[in-house]
Parts: C-alpha cells; structure tokens; sequence
C-alpha cells in the first residue's frame, strides 16, 4: 500500500534497510534482481512510501547477512509499524550502544525540532565533560560502553551542523542550577550554551523558575516538523524511546510548546541569563580551588 506522505516508522525502517544495504556493497538494482521485486518497489520501501511485511523484510536482511541482534529490533520496529496506532515504542539495538539510534534519525531529518529539558542540559548541546558526568551516573555500562556512549552523543551534535533546520530549545532553569560533576565542569558548559545561543539557526530560552507551576510542563520531549511529512513527537527514555504521530498526541505537545513560547524567556534574555550563571560558576569554582590551596598549605 503507497502513502503520498511517508509515516516516522517506516522512514525510520527504510533508512535502516538502506544503510545496511550500503554497507554490505550492495545497489538497489542488485537487492531487486535477488528479490525479483521492481527497482523502483526497493526504492520507495527504502523511503518509507510503501509498507513492507516481516516476510519480506527477513527475506531482504537475509539477502544482506545481517546478524539475529541487529535484524529482530528491525523486525519489531516492522511489527510496530504494520500495527498503525499512531505511537510505537523504540527499542534500541546493539548495531548503536547507546538509547538514541532512532532520536538520531528523526532529528536528523526534521526542518524544525522544539525540545522541552526540566532536568538537564539537552543532549545536542552537552559539552564532553557534562556527557560524560551524565552517561558515568548509569551503573550498569562497563567503561568501554561509557565511552561509547559519550562518542555517539557527541557525533549528535553534527545535526546542528545541517543549515536547513531550525532548533528550539527550551531548558528550565533547574536544568541549569543542576551542578553535574563541579563547578568547573558547569561553567564550561555555561560557556558552551552562550555561545551555542549565538547562532541563527539555534534559539535557546530558558524557562524561569519564578514563574511557579506555570513552569511546570512534565517530562522532557521532542516535536519535529518536516517540510514533506506530518510532525513527530519524542518522548524519551533509558532503554526505550516513545514516538507519537497521532495527530490527538501531536496537538498536545503543539499546545505544550506555544505554553512554553508564553512563559519562557526570550532569546536574548536568556542569552544573558545563561551567561550570569556562568560567571557564578566559575566565582564558585574559583573559592573551590582557593579553598583547596588554603586546606594543603594548613
């Protein structure tokens, strides 16, 4: 069945299948001769326009050798997609070591994506230390997969990069008086923010915690617009991630960021904001350090 107006879970689905088509050496013609499918069938499942079957997709990742732990999260997210409700769950795979495979591709491909971040500094915008302090905190990875972790959050910040996307970021003011690490560590960050504010393409607005539960907007989350595809809304998590299409679901966090809009501080202001905080860290980090040199000499 062709859609005109490609659905998240099978762009997300067919990107996949093209990347591990790529990488194992392989052309569309060459998957459709195997397959005896049309060229152009490959192209458009690999798109999203089309749907697939479970058959038909082992069939495919068969023909490319792909192993049982990089093939049975594909073969949910297939499973997810055939189901149509307007939401699927997103559990992440080994071929990433990290929660974000799918953020990574939505965010990648979206004209305008506005977050919402109570807690802590967003991911697109962490400097390695913060990451690190952050990703350290999960009890569970050995060392290796920590630097993993750090890595693939950092090539992230490459999305920022794509001159034909637009980013919103709205971060409560809680997120950033959270000392992750030291002070040192927060200043640096600080720093990242105001200059990360400074650039065209990113508006970054702090909501104020003077503002009282009219700053209160619950969990963290991600809409995305595109230019050719109906918006996609992210909800976070430590080992799944939960994407809405609905439109009842997409008219709730479109409601959720024009409220943000209303109570945030505009860019500038929170440009200046950001930069106070920074100058109280580093005086905070300062007396640390003096305070260090005054014990060791006692």
């Amino acid at each position: 069945m062709g859609r005109g107006n490609a659905a998240a879970c099978y762009r997300e689905l067919g990107a996949e299948m093209r990347r591990l088509r790529e990488a194992a050496g392989l052309t569309g013609r060459s998957i459709a001769r195997k397959t005896k499918w049309d060229p152009t069938r490959v192209s458009r499942i690999e798109s999203g326009q089309i749907n697939i079957d479970v058959a038909d997709l082992c069939w495919y990742l068969g023909i490319l050798r792909v192993d049982r732990d990089v093939a049975l999260p594909l073969i949910d997210l297939c499973r997810q997609a055939k189901e149509d409700k307007g939401f699927w769950l997103s559990q992440h795979g080994e071929w990433i070591p990290d929660t974000l495979s799918s953020l990574i591709y939505h965010e990648s491909t979206a004209s305008l994506s506005i977050g919402y971040e109570p807690m802590v500094v967003p991911g697109l915008l962490q400097t390695e230390r913060y990451a690190h302090a952050m990703i350290s905190r999960e009890r569970w990875r050995t060392p290796a997969d920590i630097e993993s972790a750090v890595e693939i959050r950092l090539d992230r910040r490459n999305t920022l990069d794509r001159l034909s996307s637009k980013y919103v970021f709205y971060i409560h003011e809680q997120a950033l008086r959270l000392e992750v690490g030291s002070a040192n560590l927060m200043y640096e960050q600080m720093i990242a923010l105001t200059l990360a504010a400074a650039e065209p393409k990113l508006e970054l607005r702090v909501v104020p915690a003077k503002a009282g539960a009219r700053s209160y907007f619950g969990q963290d989350f991600v809409l995305f617009q595109y230019e050719e595809h109906e918006p996609l809304a992210y909800l976070g998590g430590a080992v799944t991630a939960l994407f809405l299409e609905d439109p009842t679901y997409i008219a709730t966090y479109s409601a959720l960021a024009n409220e943000l809009a209303s109570v945030a501080m505009v860019a500038e202001e929170s440009r200046s904001f950001i930069a106070a905080l920074a100058d109280e860290y580093d005086r905070r980090g300062f007396r640390h350090a003096t305070d260090r040199v005054e014990e060791e000499q006692f």
